[in-house]
């Protein structure tokens, strides 16, 4: 069982933007007319004749529609990629990456089908942990840094989980891979925190017929059934298209909470000529729980004594819901010009929609009896985000001082508009007080609410970016990448109510790449690089004023090698991240119930990750990473340990032979570092609290009935390990799940 530090007594811890207008006509032009004139310059392999007098870029080759297909993990069998675009967005071999790469396949994903939502794939990366805001919206973290961009085929995309708009609980049937970049990411992402990046790459059509259907039963009742084809619709293959779906229901180990999703996928590809691809699609996502808490079980009683409620305990009642729909639309134009050279035309459209009734409890229990708890929060809330992306790229290599290099240069428009209401009840329809919630019948008669709104966040964000990027062959082992990319950000907020306060803001800053590899051999390569990236802030100060942009620096040193013909990747990397201004908590409250943060200038985080995924052997998968990373702020004192700050990943399968062939048995391991907070007991005292070192489970084993029929089982906290999914935020905790299994039979063709 996790151990808990017993409390002790603590002191208390605009210009206008960017002028791109010009450079991005230009972009969009040269895409769309690339397209349209259907250019008849031949494809080349991605590395052009080699030069007799010098080093030369790696040669890539190409075949198919598209050098996209290269980067694909379906149906390879594997726990690694041999390419990523994450990190510079041209296509390279991970040892060639000058920064933190992860790579979550689809076999992996095929093997762990408890990786079903977003964020059960990110808690289960190298150097990443979530911290559960309420029972169905989390927080991601990495290095010590909150996560706040998601990008959808390399397209980024406004992530902010503030509000539950169900962007951690997408279903990852739709997607191929999940990439991980790790450290500042500005020049892919615009602004961030120095934490890193996630890349969700979508499933594409294949050019011959292949389906899978699996159905799943597991422990409180879940039931999930998943369908997935693919296939050409004409006889030369130029038109393919695919489909997926998606239903889940399942109870939970938590008092009167219950949830149901769908999710459905269409996307088709077709080949406008040799050289051009237009590829569009859509994905619909619903989710309807119910008996969802808001935040978590109260820390103290009002004496100040420590809590200690059951892993089943919800201060919900049954008519507390967060219900989300999400609808993701997006169009792909691929045009290869010859020589080398792509461009590629991206717009998405994402429309996010949510529904909440919030029953938030507020105040401190009686140790007798557990009731006095406040109903004052109990509201409902509904919300919705819009954005719109348009990204414009172009690469491919050119000749110059006898050798030859890469660019890539990029344009990007991103426009998101989000609209969050608060209603309150009727008056008279709330109980005086909460009662004792504990009792497994426990409820609340549901209120009515009031048509207007009585506060509300509103407001926009925009970003225009314009970005190029050189990857240079200096000599033959090595290469230097130089990148720029110029951000104009600007953000208009009309909140009105208590909680929130209207603000505006432009900002004008330039992101920056610089990274140095050498190659040893064929196989391994030392690596040093620096990147940088800005992030506006939200968070408010002890005067309720929003506290500066964090600025954060990113330097980094390692070493990668390419294994068994690229099958096994292995990473080893040293980082130091700077960050001014950064906020941090004090554990106090403003009067409308926002948390107190103060600036921290010139903190410093400095840790290490090894990774190794991959094939050990033909029957033999692997993925094992290693983070540790020590934050302190100017005075030296250390600083974010409300998040772990040594994790440890560990998932492998092996398939047995001879007499036990068809039988694959796996087993995965999660252990986290100690964790620990400054909160505020009800007799206002600065109290320390935390939870110490724990680890997480899981088994696997498959059966291949035949080659197209698998039966599989799978345990998840295999020693029923008692955790908290968060510990002491607002003053409130969460249990971890409690063992749970899942029968599944798979079929595929």
């Amino acid at each position: 069982m996790a151990s808990i530090c017993p409390p002790r007594a603590a002191s208390a811890p605009a210009r206008p933007p960017y002028p791109i207008t010009g450079l991005a006509k230009a972009l969009r032009l040269l895409s769309v007319g690339s397209a349209l004139l259907g250019l008849t310059s031949a494809w080349a392999q991605a590395a052009p004749t080699p030069s007799t007098s010098g080093a030369e870029l790696e040669a890539i080759t190409v075949t198919g529609s598209s050098p996209e297909a290269l980067l694909e993990t379906e149906g390879a069998g594997n726990y690694t990629a041999r390419l990523s675009n994450s990190t510079t967005g041209i296509p390279q071999e991970l040892k060639d990456s000058t920064q933190s790469v992860s790579i979550v396949t689809s076999q992996r994903m095929l093997d762990q089908p408890e990786l079903g939502r977003l964020i059960d794939v990110l808690n289960n990366a190298t150097g990443l942990s979530s911290q559960q805001n309420d029972i169905d919206r989390f927080s991601i973290s990495a290095r010590g840094m909150n996560v706040g961009s998601v990008s959808y085929d390399g397209v980024t995309n406004y992530y902010d989980t503030r509000f539950n708009y169900g962007d951690n609980l997408m279903d990852t049937a739709l997607y191929d891979r999940i990439e991980i970049v790790r450290g500042a990411t500005g020049f892919m992402t615009g602004p961030g925190n120095p934490s890193a990046s996630i890349n969700l790459v979508r499933k594409r059509p294949q050019r011959q017929l292949q389906g899978s259907a699996a159905l799943g039963l597991g422990s409180w009742g879940l039931r999930r059934a998943q369908a997935d084809v693919s296939g050409p619709l004409n006889q030369a293959g130029t038109l393919r298209a695919r489909a997926v779906g998606v239903r889940q229901t399942r109870d939970s180990f938590i008092d009167r909470y219950s949830e149901a999703r769908s999710t459905l996928y269409a996307t088709a590809e077709t080949d406008l000529g040799p050289y051009s691809t237009l590829r569009l699609g859509a994905d619909w996502q619903r989710s309807t729980p119910t008996g969802t808490m808001s935040g978590g079980l109260p820390l103290f009683h009002s004496d100040g004594s420590l809590t200690r409620y059951g892993r089943s305990v919800n201060t919900a009642p049954h008519w507390a819901h967060a219900r989300t729909r999400s609808l993701n639309s997006y169009l792909t134009l691929e045009q290869r010009l010859g020589s080398g050279w792509q461009a590629t035309l991206n717009y998405t459209h994402s429309d996010n929609r949510l529904d909440f009734n919030n029953s938030y409890v507020a105040g401190h229990p009686e140790p007798l009896g557990n009731t006095g708890m406040a109903t004052s929060y109990i509201n409902h809330i509904s919300g919705s985000r819009v954005q719109r992306t348009l990204d414009a790229k172009l690469h491919g290599h050119y000749r110059a001082w006898g050798r030859t290099h890469l660019l890539r240069l990029n344009y990007n428009h991103n426009r998101n508009r989000y609209d969050n209401g608060y209603h309150n009840p009727l008056p008279g329809q709330l109980p005086p007080s909460w009662g004792d919630f504990s009792r497994p019948d426990f409820d609340l008669p549901q209120p009515q609410w009031l048509p207007e709104r009585f506060t509300a966040l509103r407001g926009r964000r925009t970003q225009n970016a314009i970005s190029g990027i050189t990857e240079l062959a200096l000599a033959e082992p090595l290469a230097l990448t130089l990148g720029l990319r110029m951000n104009g950000y600007r953000v208009h907020d009309d909140s009105f109510g208590p909680y929130f306060t209207p603000y505006s803001n432009r900002l004008q800053r330039a992101s920056h790449y610089l990274g140095l590899s050498y190659k040893i051999g064929a196989q391994h390569a030392l690596y040093a690089s620096y990147t940088d990236i800005f992030q506006p802030q939200s968070t408010l100060d002890a005067q309720g004023r929003y506290l500066d942009p964090v600025i954060g620096r990113n330097y980094e040193a390692g070493f990668k090698s390419r294994l068994r013909e690229g099958q096994l990747n292995l990473a080893l990397a040293a980082f130091e991240t700077r960050r001014d201004n950064v906020a941090v908590a004090t554990g106090e409250r403003l009067p409308g119930g926002q948390p107190v943060y103060r600036a921290v200038n010139g903190a410093k985080t400095r840790g290490v990750e090894l990774e190794i995924s991959g094939a050990l052997s033909p029957r033999w998968n692997l993925h094992a990473g290693w983070s540790s990373f020590v934050a302190r702020d100017a005075q030296g004192q250390r600083i974010g340990r409300e998040t772990p700050n040594r994790s440890f990943k560990l998932f492998t399968t092996y398939r047995l032979s001879s007499a036990l062939a068809g039988l694959q048995i796996g087993a995965g391991l999660n252990w986290y570092g100690a964790t620990q907070r400054t909160v505020r007991n009800p007799q206002r005292q600065n109290v320390l609290i935390g939870q110490g070192a724990h680890q997480i489970a899981s088994l696997m084993l498959r059966y291949d009935v035949n080659r197209a029929a698998a039966l599989s089982l799978h345990i998840n906290n295999l020693f029923d390990a008692h955790y908290y999914t968060n510990y002491g935020q607002f003053t409130q905790y969460q249990w971890g799940a409690p063992r749970n299994a899942m029968l599944r039979l798979s079929y595929q063709f």
